[in-house]
Protein backbone atom coordinates (compact mmCIF):
# COMPACT_ATOMS: atom_id res chain seq x y z
CA UNK A 1 0.00 0.00 0.00
CA UNK A 2 1.47 3.24 -0.99
CA UNK A 3 2.54 5.85 1.86
CA UNK A 4 0.49 9.10 2.62
CA UNK A 5 2.87 11.85 1.77
CA UNK A 6 3.18 15.24 2.68
CA UNK A 7 5.85 17.76 1.86
CA UNK A 8 6.14 21.16 3.55
CA UNK A 9 8.35 23.83 2.79
CA UNK A 10 8.26 26.99 1.73
CA UNK A 11 6.86 28.47 -2.02
CA UNK A 12 10.39 28.51 -3.74
CA UNK A 13 12.33 25.51 -4.92
CA UNK A 14 15.14 25.51 -2.42
CA UNK A 15 15.95 22.28 -0.44
CA UNK A 16 12.51 20.71 -1.14
CA UNK A 17 12.92 20.61 -5.08
CA UNK A 18 15.09 17.66 -5.45
CA UNK A 19 12.29 15.62 -3.50
CA UNK A 20 9.80 16.90 -5.61
CA UNK A 21 10.88 16.18 -8.41
CA UNK A 22 12.07 12.78 -6.98
CA UNK A 23 8.49 12.02 -6.29
CA UNK A 24 6.92 13.61 -9.31
CA UNK A 25 9.42 11.39 -11.38
CA UNK A 26 8.10 8.56 -9.90
CA UNK A 27 4.74 8.91 -10.26
CA UNK A 28 4.49 8.82 -6.23
CA UNK A 29 1.48 10.77 -5.21
CA UNK A 30 2.15 13.60 -2.14
CA UNK A 31 0.91 16.86 -0.97
CA UNK A 32 3.08 19.86 -2.10
CA UNK A 33 2.09 21.58 0.93
CA UNK A 34 4.22 25.58 1.21
CA UNK A 35 4.32 27.63 3.73
CA UNK A 36 5.03 31.76 4.50
CA UNK A 37 7.32 32.62 6.38
CA UNK A 38 4.83 33.71 9.01
CA UNK A 39 3.36 30.29 8.61
CA UNK A 40 6.73 28.68 9.22
CA UNK A 41 7.33 30.79 12.65
CA UNK A 42 4.59 29.27 14.43
CA UNK A 43 5.13 25.71 13.10
CA UNK A 44 8.70 25.99 13.86
CA UNK A 45 8.23 24.75 17.55
CA UNK A 46 6.39 21.35 16.53
CA UNK A 47 9.12 20.79 13.94
CA UNK A 48 11.88 17.77 15.04
CA UNK A 49 14.84 20.14 14.52
CA UNK A 50 12.77 23.54 13.80
CA UNK A 51 13.77 23.32 10.07
CA UNK A 52 12.22 23.01 7.25
CA UNK A 53 11.49 20.74 4.89
CA UNK A 54 9.88 18.14 6.61
CA UNK A 55 8.33 14.95 5.06
CA UNK A 56 5.32 13.56 6.91
CA UNK A 57 4.91 9.72 6.36
CA UNK A 58 1.69 7.96 7.05
CA UNK A 59 1.34 10.45 9.40
CA UNK A 60 4.85 10.25 11.09
CA UNK A 61 6.78 13.67 10.74
CA UNK A 62 10.44 13.21 9.40
CA UNK A 63 13.37 15.92 9.18
CA UNK A 64 16.39 16.41 6.88
CA UNK A 65 16.38 17.08 3.54
CA UNK A 66 19.09 14.60 2.27
CA UNK A 67 17.20 11.70 4.25
CA UNK A 68 13.51 12.77 2.50
CA UNK A 69 15.58 12.53 -0.44
CA UNK A 70 16.71 9.24 -0.09
CA UNK A 71 13.63 8.18 0.94
CA UNK A 72 11.66 9.66 -1.98
CA UNK A 73 14.46 7.92 -4.51
CA UNK A 74 13.93 4.85 -3.05
CA UNK A 75 10.25 5.15 -3.76
CA UNK A 76 10.63 6.38 -7.28
CA UNK A 77 13.36 4.14 -7.89
CA UNK A 78 16.29 6.43 -8.56
CA UNK A 79 18.41 5.30 -5.37
CA UNK A 80 20.69 2.11 -6.51
CA UNK A 81 19.34 -1.12 -4.14
CA UNK A 82 22.99 -1.86 -4.96
CA UNK A 83 25.20 -1.05 -2.17
CA UNK A 84 28.20 0.40 -3.82
CA UNK A 85 25.70 2.21 -6.17
CA UNK A 86 24.30 3.74 -3.14
CA UNK A 87 27.42 4.79 -1.92
CA UNK A 88 28.65 6.49 -5.10
CA UNK A 89 25.02 8.50 -5.27
CA UNK A 90 25.76 9.28 -1.06
CA UNK A 91 29.15 10.60 -1.95
CA UNK A 92 27.73 13.00 -4.39
CA UNK A 93 24.96 14.10 -2.51
CA UNK A 94 27.58 14.65 0.67
CA UNK A 95 29.77 16.80 -1.38
CA UNK A 96 26.67 18.78 -2.64
CA UNK A 97 25.65 19.63 0.63
CA UNK A 98 29.20 20.47 1.40
CA UNK A 99 29.15 22.87 -1.81
CA UNK A 100 25.93 24.53 -0.45
CA UNK A 101 27.21 24.76 3.10
CA UNK A 102 29.95 27.50 1.85
CA UNK A 103 27.31 29.68 1.09
CA UNK A 104 25.05 29.97 3.83
CA UNK A 105 27.56 32.64 5.92
CA UNK A 106 26.24 34.83 3.20
CA UNK A 107 22.79 34.29 3.61
CA UNK A 108 22.94 35.19 7.44
CA UNK A 109 24.97 38.59 6.94
CA UNK A 110 23.09 41.67 7.03
CA UNK A 111 25.42 44.21 5.77
CA UNK A 112 24.54 44.26 2.25
CA UNK A 113 28.75 45.60 1.11
CA UNK A 114 29.81 42.65 3.56
CA UNK A 115 27.45 39.78 1.67
CA UNK A 116 28.96 41.19 -1.49
CA UNK A 117 32.57 40.71 -0.39
CA UNK A 118 31.74 37.23 0.51
CA UNK A 119 29.74 36.30 -2.15
CA UNK A 120 33.10 37.61 -4.69
CA UNK A 121 35.26 35.05 -2.93
CA UNK A 122 32.62 32.66 -3.05
CA UNK A 123 32.54 33.21 -7.31
CA UNK A 124 36.35 33.15 -7.18
CA UNK A 125 37.47 30.69 -4.81
CA UNK A 126 34.95 28.30 -3.16
CA UNK A 127 32.78 27.28 -5.96
CA UNK A 128 35.36 26.84 -8.77
CA UNK A 129 36.95 24.93 -6.27
CA UNK A 130 33.93 22.68 -5.74
CA UNK A 131 32.76 22.76 -8.94
CA UNK A 132 36.49 21.88 -10.51
CA UNK A 133 36.86 18.31 -8.28
CA UNK A 134 32.96 17.66 -9.10
CA UNK A 135 33.94 18.09 -12.79
CA UNK A 136 36.61 15.74 -12.50
CA UNK A 137 35.05 13.24 -10.36
CA UNK A 138 31.80 12.84 -12.29
CA UNK A 139 33.67 12.93 -16.23
CA UNK A 140 35.56 9.76 -14.76
CA UNK A 141 32.63 7.66 -14.54
CA UNK A 142 31.98 7.99 -18.17
CA UNK A 143 28.26 8.17 -17.77
CA UNK A 144 25.76 10.59 -18.69
CA UNK A 145 24.76 11.08 -15.25
CA UNK A 146 26.98 11.88 -12.10
CA UNK A 147 26.85 8.39 -10.42
CA UNK A 148 26.89 6.66 -13.92
CA UNK A 149 24.49 5.92 -16.89
CA UNK A 150 21.60 6.29 -15.03
CA UNK A 151 19.59 9.13 -13.27
CA UNK A 152 19.40 9.47 -9.28
CA UNK A 153 18.42 11.50 -6.74
CA UNK A 154 21.96 12.99 -6.91
CA UNK A 155 21.49 14.65 -10.61
CA UNK A 156 18.23 15.97 -8.96
CA UNK A 157 19.95 17.33 -6.53
CA UNK A 158 23.18 19.05 -8.98
CA UNK A 159 20.13 20.03 -11.64
CA UNK A 160 18.43 22.04 -8.47
CA UNK A 161 21.35 23.66 -7.37
CA UNK A 162 22.88 24.18 -10.76
CA UNK A 163 19.47 26.23 -12.27
CA UNK A 164 19.51 28.08 -8.76
CA UNK A 165 23.02 29.54 -10.19
CA UNK A 166 22.17 29.81 -13.68
CA UNK A 167 19.04 31.81 -12.47
CA UNK A 168 20.68 34.53 -11.63
CA UNK A 169 19.54 34.88 -7.92
CA UNK A 170 22.38 34.77 -6.12
CA UNK A 171 23.57 38.51 -5.87
CA UNK A 172 27.36 38.80 -6.55
CA UNK A 173 27.37 35.09 -7.90
CA UNK A 174 27.56 35.14 -11.77
CA UNK A 175 24.93 33.22 -13.93
CA UNK A 176 27.32 31.75 -15.60
CA UNK A 177 29.75 30.18 -13.11
CA UNK A 178 28.85 27.09 -14.30
CA UNK A 179 29.84 27.83 -17.64
CA UNK A 180 33.41 25.80 -17.78
CA UNK A 181 32.10 22.45 -16.74
CA UNK A 182 30.74 20.85 -19.35
CA UNK A 183 30.15 17.61 -17.58
CA UNK A 184 28.38 19.49 -14.68
CA UNK A 185 26.65 21.64 -17.60
CA UNK A 186 25.35 18.17 -19.40
CA UNK A 187 24.09 16.89 -16.25
CA UNK A 188 21.74 20.00 -15.23
CA UNK A 189 20.67 20.07 -18.70
CA UNK A 190 20.27 16.34 -19.52
CA UNK A 191 17.85 16.66 -16.04
CA UNK A 192 16.48 19.72 -17.09
CA UNK A 193 15.17 18.18 -20.51
CA UNK A 194 13.88 15.04 -18.78
CA UNK A 195 9.92 14.84 -19.93
CA UNK A 196 8.72 14.99 -15.57
CA UNK A 197 11.07 17.81 -15.06
CA UNK A 198 9.41 19.74 -17.76
CA UNK A 199 6.30 18.88 -17.03
CA UNK A 200 6.64 20.00 -13.42
CA UNK A 201 8.32 22.79 -14.61
CA UNK A 202 5.62 23.85 -16.74
CA UNK A 203 2.97 23.55 -13.78
CA UNK A 204 5.31 25.29 -11.05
Amino acid sequence: MAPTLELTYFDTKGRAEPIRLALYIGGIQFEDKRVTGEQFASLKPSLPYGQLPVLEVDGEVISQGLAQLRYAGKLSGLYPEDPVAALRVDEALGAGEDMSATLWPSFVESDQAKKLEMRKALAEEALPKWFGVMEKRYSGRHGDYSCGKELTVADLALYSFGAWIRSGALDGIPANSLDPYPTLCGIIEKVGAHPKVKEWNDKH
